[in-house]
């Protein structure tokens, strides 16, 4: 029983060329048609799209079947952005690809990613929010999150999730995937690869990590007239629907094509099994961020008005997964420390009671509202101050009390404060500070 139900799963997701839409209803006879309105059987020889390769096995994942074939119990961890993190999504489809296909093992899932974050939070994450779970693999997916950052940022964050991992778990996999939204989609319908892709294709051919290019699929049913790229599901019946807002894959037809593709080559990687002894190569790049580190508020000295939130407070309940300790300082508080390093940053939340925070460091001063349009409610957060030299450093953040216009900031999202006093504090929620190098006390 279990077999035919796992050939039927199978066949559903591999069916990324036909996906069905029950909900969709018929289209309106006024409404556009997709730019491809037909499939010419010359766009498969002639469009770009057909040249560019969805999958680099290199080294493969020998060791992760390897341990599938003789271990009960196999740990998957994925790391990466809101396309990731989402719920039935690509990641739960293809963690429920190796549990139907080894019935007999017992997949564990470790789910390490945070929308709207990169590799340069991610990799001060590892250890907490990653590591600590002991992955047998791990998939990395930052493409969309990261095809903004500069060639030389993205190749620090990722080689140092890379050695991260290894340095922790040799016989650990890793597997990189790439998304795309619907700018990089038309851009890859030109022939246009992602920038945030080519970089970190420059680790994995060094580091012999497989790669699977998750976005190609869609593109090329877009120019054959079969993939709206971004549309309301429910208004459109004449082809699959990717997203309804430019990014994020639907869950009952754009994640069931990337799964698709994801599954296809796991399954081809499947066929060979085998011990892995690795050791770490000498860096890509001498500069990368193994080093990164995430240091508790705790290791500060703080002076003025501060609390470390207790448990059951609300931001603290709706943080703790990721942010095991959490501070609320507020104007006039100041934080202190002296490190030794190239990077600094911060890991903090923002939301209707967050304002300005001035940190100064070896002298310089950097005044950064912790305010936007999105602080309706509270989120997960992070910056950092660029341009340091590796060496010693002695940082100070201290919390203003300036007033922030948050009504016209709210405006931009067209949102209208009626709470005025739910905006009213000006506080800083810290929970790490994030350097490259070491604390000094």
């Amino acid at each position: 029983m279990m077999k035919i139900f796992f050939r039927i799963f199978l066949f559903v997701i591999g069916l990324t060329g036909g996906i069905c839409q029950s909900r969709q209803t018929d289209v309106s006879k006024n409404s556009k048609p997709d730019v491809f309105a037909h499939e010419d059987k010359r766009i498969r020889k002639d469009h770009p799209v057909y040249k560019m390769q969805e999958f680099h096995q290199r080294n493969g994942l020998p060791g992760l079947f390897y341990k599938i074939a003789r271990q009960r119990q196999i740990r998957i961890g994925y790391i990466g952005g809101s396309i990731t993190e989402a719920g039935s999504g690509w990641r739960d489809l293809t963690f429920d690809w190796f549990r139907l296909k080894y019935p007999q093992t017992a997949f564990y899932q470790i789910n390490a990613a945070i929308g709207g974050t990169g590799s340069g939070l991610g990799v001060f994450r590892m250890e907490r929010d990653l590591l600590a779970g002991k992955p047998d693999l791990v998939f990395v997916e930052f493409a969309v999150n990261d095809s903004g950052t500069a060639r030389e940022e993205l190749l620090r964050s990722v080689e140092g999730m890379i050695r991260k991992i290894w340095a922790a778990l040799p016989e650990c996999e890793i597997c990189f995937v790439y998304t795309a939204a619907e700018a990089h989609c038309k851009e890859l319908a030109e022939g246009k690869q992602q920038q945030s892709v080519t970089t970190m294709e420059e680790l994995a051919d060094y580091y012999g990590i497989p790669s699977i290019h998750l976005g190609l699929e869609v593109v090329r049913l877009y120019v054959e007239g079969k993939l709206t790229l971004t549309a309301e599901a429910s208004e459109n019946a004449r082809t699959i629907v990717f997203t309804s807002d430019r990014t994020h894959p639907l869950s009952e037809s754009g994640h069931p094509i990337y799964a698709g593709v994801a599954t296809r080559y796991l399954e081809r990687m499947s066929k060979k099994p085998a011990i892995v002894r690795r050791s770490l190569p000498v860096p890509y790049i001498a500069d990368n961020w193994q080093n990164a580190r995430m240091i508790d508020v705790s290791q500060t000295s703080l002076s003025g008005k501060w609390e470390k939130l207790p448990e059951e407070s609300a931001v603290m309940q709706q943080f703790s997964r990721y942010m095991p300790s959490l501070y609320r300082l507020s104007p006039g508080a100041v934080m202190r420390f002296k490190f030794n390093g190239s990077v600094l940053g911060f890991y903090d939340c923002i939301g209707p009671g967050s304002g300005t925070v001035e940190v100064t460091v070896d002298g310089q001063k950097h005044v950064i509202r912790r305010f936007d349009q999105w602080c309706s409610n509270y989120r997960k957060h992070n910056f950092f101050i660029g341009d340091l030299t590796d060496g010693v450093h002695e940082v100070e953040v201290r919390v203003l009390d300036s007033p922030v216009d948050k009504a016209s900031i709210m405006l931009l999202k067209n949102i209208v404060i009626t709470d005025p006093e739910r905006y009213a504090a000006l506080d800083w929620y810290p929970a790490n500070i994030m350097i490259a190098g070491e604390m000094l006390h």
